[in-house]
């Protein structure tokens, strides 16, 4: 272990933490640290961005008068000026007090700023997309119809969002491109990385709140629900008989019969139930893992237990006092 800890130490040594923001067009090199929030289940990623309070002025303005809402803005950090991106969007909430705090939206943030009427009697997915979505953004979605449907005075996030709670599709956009579909159709994991425990010679493990769990120990059962374009709900339970069991819910869109509903459902708990890791690892600021992508996790005392993983959640930090990291939350074993 003090051996593990002295090399952990020596690597930060050499890391010597950079990074750029971009407001508009103001480019900053001192800031006090950014937080970056990504979760492939949720509609958007965020990002929080706090500048000294001791900024001094650029082009004989204040570092207020540089930016405004719904200003471009990109995050940039890495080691030893080597940077990587970790952050696109817009400039959604401006902070009053010192230090300054800047909230930020990614790519959605355009959805958020438009606003809908509109009544389909027998809507398709595809039909209400080709409604709300401005055309500078493409789409891609599965042949789904939602029947009546009532858009009242609601932005295009908005109803994204309605999507989720109702027929449980979700949603990501990224780079102009918007993906609607089931929760574990986002499992497509693009990049691969590896993590490595109890291993000196790697290093490249933070700290870990993981817990290796086997099918046997999990007490879960889903209440899926498929809702027909009349109404009409259908329902099926499966998983754990316990009382003391974990119920979730899980939505679906379309006309379906027992068989087909116990089908999506059992798909769904062969994804969540199994044998390996659960909960987060937390990396160094590089490799940029990012949620949706898989990490492989190696366990130099028990190579059984090793494991590929998506990724669902990426909790990137970068300040001072911590350093720059990212925390992975694991979800379902690949």
């Amino acid at each position: 272990m003090k051996r593990f800890i002295l090399i952990a130490s020596l690597m930060l040594l050499y890391l010597n933490m950079t990074s750029q923001v971009r407001l508009g067009n103001v480019l900053l090199d001192n800031i006090s640290g950014f937080e970056v929030n990504e979760n492939i289940l949720e509609m958007s990623n965020t990002a929080k961005i706090t500048i000294p309070k001791n900024y001094g002025k650029l082009a004989g303005k204040t570092i207020l008068e540089q930016f405004k809402v719904g200003d471009k803005v990109t995050i940039d950090a890495g080691y030893n000026g080597e940077l990587g991106r970790d952050f696109t969007g817009y400039v959604r909430e401006i902070g009053t007090d010192l230090p300054l705090v800047i909230e930020c939206d990614d790519e959605t943030y355009p959805l958020r700023q438009t606003n809908y009427i509109k009544s389909y009697k027998n809507a398709t997915l595809k039909q209400v997309l080709t409604d709300i979505i401005p055309p500078s953004i493409t789409f891609e979605c599965p042949a789904v119809t939602l029947g009546k449907l009532q858009i009242d005075n609601a932005s295009a996030f908005v109803v994204l969002q309605d999507l989720i709670q109702k027929y449980g599709l979700y949603s990501r956009l990224h780079d102009g491109h918007l993906r609607v579909g089931l929760a574990y159709d986002f499992g497509g994991a693009s990049k691969q990385y590896n993590y490595y425990l109890n291993d000196p010679e790697h290093g490249n493990v933070k700290k870990n709140n993981l817990k290796y769990k086997r099918k046997e120990d999990y007490k879960i059962r889903f209440k899926a629900i498929a809702i027909s374009p009349n109404g009409k709900k259908t329902t099926v339970t499966v998983g754990s008989k316990e009382t003391d069991a974990n119920e979730r819910t899980l939505n679906f869109a379309g006309p379906m019969t027992e068989v087909q509903l116990r089908e999506r459902a059992l798909a769904v708990m062969s994804k969540t139930v199994f044998d390996g890791y659960t909960g987060d690892i937390t990396g160094f600021g590089r490799p940029a893992v990012h949620a949706g992508d898989s990490l492989v996790i190696h366990n130099a005392d028990n190579s059984e237990m090793a494991g590929n993983y998506l990724i669902e959640k990426v909790d990137i930090t970068y300040n001072d006092s911590d350093g720059y990291s990212r925390k992975s939350t694991l979800g379902y074993k690949i």
